[in-house]
């Protein structure tokens, strides 16, 4: 992903991948997976590490008097950069319930509605994430030439790129970031 000082961050599927991959590991991963209509050369390496991507979610976000929320409740690929948007959306509906409760405004069982609410929309976080990894950790050429013209298309539509953003950012779903109280 490009970023506006010129920089790129590359995120890729690796087999036995380095703790921290050197420059010739770098530029043998753009050799063999970039795009090959620029003969891209790799000069300098800022950070680079090796991470496992996992994506989890637990069976209940609520056990008695003790809840779940944020990465302890849900755990998925950085990919779409929707893990602390969903973690902060719970703690204000949680906040919120709890509040509620406390002051004797609503019963106890309100609390339920928590995990009804919040564990589909972090489910949806976490398909998008895993179908988002695997679209940029793409081995096959072919499929990674496709995906590189999909997205291309992004950069001359701005309201399919408008979309996309929205959907990432999750501002344009709004049944995620449903809180009590808010309409």
């Amino acid at each position: 992903a490009p970023f506006p000082d010129g920089s790129f961050r590359i995120v890729a599927t690796i087999d036995n991948a380095p703790e921290h991959p050197s420059l010739q590991d770098v530029q043998a991963l753009v050799d063999a997976r970039g795009p090959e209509a620029r003969g891209s050369v790799v000069r300098e390496v800022i950070w680079s590490s090796r991470f496992r991507v996992h994506h989890r979610l637990a069976k209940s976000y609520r056990s008695g008097r003790f809840f779940l929320m944020g990465d302890a409740a849900h755990v998925h690929s950085p990919a779409g950069g929707q893990g602390m948007n969903t973690g902060l959306v719970d703690a204000v509906f949680l906040g919120r319930s709890l509040a509620s409760v406390v002051r004797g405004e609503r019963p106890e069982s309100a609390l339920d509605a928590y995990e009804q609410m919040r564990r589909p929309a972090a489910a949806q976080v976490l398909q998008l994430a895993g179908m988002l990894t695997r679209i940029a950790t793409m081995r096959s050429a072919s499929q990674r030439a496709v995906r590189n013209a999909v997205l291309s298309l992004f950069r001359v539509l701005p309201p399919a790129r408008r979309k996309l953003l929205m959907n990432l950012s999750g501002l344009g779903r709004k049944s995620l970031a449903v809180v009590p109280g808010r309409v």
